[in-house]
């Protein structure tokens, strides 16, 4: 069953779009962030490949694992159709050790940061990466483009 898909039409919530094929992982994600934030879903790379023909959210959290796609695989296609979209990427590795390659892959592939869903979840800093996200978008957009 396709998880239901959240109304962005003219709010001024932030929005935030959940990638994560987990119900239970998105069910937490959305109750922690749905008081400040617009949320949708997509359970897997397909479904965020048919989100990219909608309006675009402000903030996407991306798995990393996904069973039809590797997060990190899905990045430039988030930043081709979407390119003022600020992407947080999210393991289920701990962000300590053993992680540093992948998080600078993440980085060069323009994800904003990563989070860690394991054991050492934060909801502060899930609540504080995603406002810093969806800030640095605003900002980066009024800056506007930059002169050659």
């Amino acid at each position: 069953m396709a998880p239901a898909r959240a109304d962005y039409s003219g709010r001024s919530k932030g929005k935030v779009l959940i990638v994560d094929d987990q119900e239970g992982i998105r069910d937490l994600l959305k109750t922690i962030l749905e008081t400040d934030y617009h949320v949708a879903e997509a359970d897997s790379g397909a479904a965020l490949h048919q989100a990219l023909n909608h309006e675009p959210p402000d903030v996407v959290l991306l798995d990393m694992h996904l069973p039809d796609a590797n997060g990190l695989r899905l990045l430039p296609a988030i930043k081709n159709h979407w390119p003022k979209t600020e992407v947080i990427v999210l393991t289920g590795m701990p962000t300590e050790g053993g992680t540093a390659s992948w998080t600078a892959e993440a980085a060069k592939g323009g994800a904003f940061g990563v989070l860690s869903k394991s054991a050492a979840f934060d909801f502060q800093a899930l609540l504080a990466g995603v406002s810093n996200a969806i800030e640095h978008r605003y900002e980066v957009q009024r800056a506007g483009p930059r002169p050659l």
